[in-house]
C-alpha cells in the first residue's frame, strides 16, 4: 500500500553527514528526493574527534574518513552540525554540559518550529535522555534505527553502558523499532516486546545502480584477476589476518583497496606487490571502480559484532554482478544464493578462485537483479507503508 502523504522527519545520525557513506544518509536522500522535509542532525564534533582529524590528515592521510562531500544534496534535505563538545560525544566526561550546549543550539536552530507531526529517527540511543527527550522534541513517531551491534559504536565499557542507558529510556517512549539484519529479529523482540518492529535490511540506490550500469566494464589489459575491497580495514569486524593470507596465496592477483587505511596495516600490506590502498574514494566514484573488478571481497572476523551485520557492499558489489566471496556468519547465511560463502581462511581462497573461474554473464545478470530487487526505494516504500497503517490507527 502506497500513500502520497509527505512527512517531515527529524533524524538523528549515527556520524557526520558528509562522511563514509552509511545507512542513515541513504534513507534520508531517498526519502528527500520522494518530497519529504529531512532535518538531518549531525552527532555533535568535539574537540578530541577534530584533532584526531588533523592528525589523520597530517600522518595518516590513507586513514582519513570524514571531511568529504557528496555531490548533490536535495533542496529539501537539510544538513544541521550542531557545536563543539567540550570532550566527546561517545566517551563525553562531561555530560551535564554536553546536554546544555546541544539543547541551546537546538533551541535557537529549531526556533518556531513545530515538531508534533514530525517523525523523529534515532540511529544511536545516546541521543535520547542525554541530548533530546520528549521535553525538547515531541513528535507523531518516534523511531530506533539499529543498524549494528551496540559494541560497534563503543570502544570503552563505559561508552556501551551509557549506549544500555539510552536504550532502556528508549525503550519506554519508542513507537516502532526497525533493525538491519535478520539475525537480530529475536533479541530486537525480545528486548522491545511491547513495541512493534520491523525488518529493513541494507540496501543500494537506485541511482548508484544506474551510475554503475551506465558504466562499461573496464578492459582489463591484465590477465591477472582483478580483486575488490571497499570499507574499512579497522574496526572489529575486518580479518587483517585472512586479507594478507589472501595476498600471500595469489601473488599473481592483484588486490586494490579502498576505504580508510591506518598506518600500520598499510605497512603491512607494502611488503606484498599485488596490492594497491586508495584510501577514501568518494561514493559517486564508486561504479567506476566496480566495473574494474573481477570479484569482490567481504573477509569479515566471525564474531558476536559480524554475526548481526548485513553489509552494505554485498548490494553495491552485486549491482555491478561482480561474484562476492565473504566470511561465513550467521546474517550471511541468509544471502548464501548470491554469495560464495567461507568458513576458513583456506576455504575463503578456494572458493576466491571458483569465484573467478565460473564467472559469467548469466552470473552477472542474476546479480544484479539481486540488487535492483533490494534498493533504498524498496526499503522506503516498506517503511512508509508502516507508517502510514501507523498513522491510520492514532
Amino acid at each position: 500500500m502506497q500513500t502520497s502523504e509527505t512527512y517531515r522527519f527529524l533524524i538523528f545520525g549515527l556520524t557526520s553527514f558528509h562522511s563514509l557513506p552509511q545507512r542513515e544518509q541513504a534513507m534520508a536522500a531517498e526519502l528527500a528526493h520522494r518530497g519529504h522535509r529531512i532535518d538531518f542532525i549531525e552527532i555533535a564534533p568535539s574537540v578530541a574527534g577534530k584533532m584526531q582529524a588533523f592528525v589523520h590528515r597530517t600522518f595518516s592521510p590513507l586513514g582519513q574518513d570524514t571531511g568529504f562531500k557528496y555531490a548533490a544534496v536535495p533542496p529539501n534535505l537539510h544538513i544541521h552540525t550542531p557545536p563543539t563538545l567540550p570532550t566527546g560525544f561517545r566517551n563525553s566526561l562531561t555530560p551535564p554540559a554536553d546536554r546544555s550546549i546541544f539543547r541551546s543550539w537546538f533551541r535557537r536552530e529549531f526556533a518556531g518550529h513545530d515538531f508534533s507531526d514530525a517523525i523523529v529517527i534515532i540511529n544511536i540511543p545516546l541521543w535520547w535522555g542525554n541530548f533530546i527527550d520528549r521535553t525538547l522534541v515531541s513528535p507523531r513517531v518516534l523511531i530506533y534505527d539499529i543498524c549494528d551491534a551496540l559494541e560497534v559504536q563503543s570502544r570503552f565499557d563505559r561508552t556501551l553502558q551509557r549506549l544500555r542507558a539510552g536504550e532502556t529510556l528508549l525503550k519506554r517512549e519508542v513507537d516502532l523499532v526497525t533493525y538491519s539484519a535478520a539475525e537480530m529479529r529475536q533479541d530486537v523482540e525480545q528486548r522491545f516486546a511491547d513495541t512493534k518492529t520491523l525488518f529493513l535490511p541494507n540496501a543500494v540506490g537506485g541511482d548508484f545502480i544506474d551510475a554503475v550500469q551506465r558504466i562499461p566494464r573496464t578492459a582489463n589489459g591484465d590477465p591477472s584477476p582483478h580483486i575488490g575491497y571497499i570499507g574499512a580495514t579497522t574496526g572489529k569486524w575486518f580479518d587483517e589476518e585472512l586479507f594478507l593470507g589472501l595476498l600471500k596465496r595469489f601473488p599473481t592477483y592483484r588486490f586494490s583497496v579502498i576505504g580508510p587505511v591506518e598506518n600500520p596495516f598499510a605497512d603491512r600490506c607494502r611488503v606484498h606487490a599485488n596490492v594497491t590502498l586508495h584510501g577514501f574514494v568518494q561514493h559517486e566514484n564508486l561504479p567506476d571502480w566496480l566495473q574494474r573488478f573481477d570479484a569482490a571481497i567481504i573477509p569479515f572476523r566471525h564474531n558476536a559484532i559480524t554475526r548481526v551485520v548485513n553489509p552494505l557492499k554485498m548490494y553495491e558489489y552485486a549491482s555491478a554482478g561482480l561474484p562476492v566471496v565473504a566470511r561465513w556468519t550467521e546474517e550471511l547465511e541468509h544471502y548464501a544464493g548470491h554469495v560464495y560463502l567461507a568458513r576458513t581462511a583456506s576455504e575463503f581462497g578456494n572458493k576466491l578462485e571458483l569465484a573467478v573461474t565460473e564467472d559469467s554473464a548469466s552470473l552477472r545478470r542474476e546479480r544484479m537483479h539481486f540488487a535492483a530487487s533490494n534498493t533504498w526505494k524498496v526499503r522506503c516504500d516498506r517503511l512508509l507503508d508502516h507508517l502510514h497503517q501507523h498513522a491510520a490507527t492514532v
